[in-house]
């Protein structure tokens, strides 16, 4: 499955320390695979999906049946803010 992501994702996920950005690219090679810690979300954010790394979340939703777009990753606590 591919992956894209949008442009907040793509500078988000460059300004995380190495050692975060590796254990993110791991969970993010996981949901290519449709593995991980995967959750459908409800209520206003509905259509979207969740994929959760420790504190992390990236919120994502799948475009074609062969394609998944990253729309916001950030921590939990501002995450679901939107």
């Amino acid at each position: 499955m591919k992956i894209s992501a949008s442009e907040q994702v793509s500078n988000w996920l460059c300004a995380l320390p190495p050692q975060t950005k590796r254990r993110v690219r791991t969970a993010l090679r996981a949901l290519a695979k449709n593995r991980g810690d995967i959750k459908g979300l409800r209520g206003p954010l509905e259509g979207f999906c969740r994929l959760r790394v420790g504190g992390i979340r990236i919120l994502f939703h799948q475009v074609q049946s062969n394609e998944i777009l990253l729309d916001y990753a950030n921590t939990r606590d501002v995450v679901y803010e939107l």
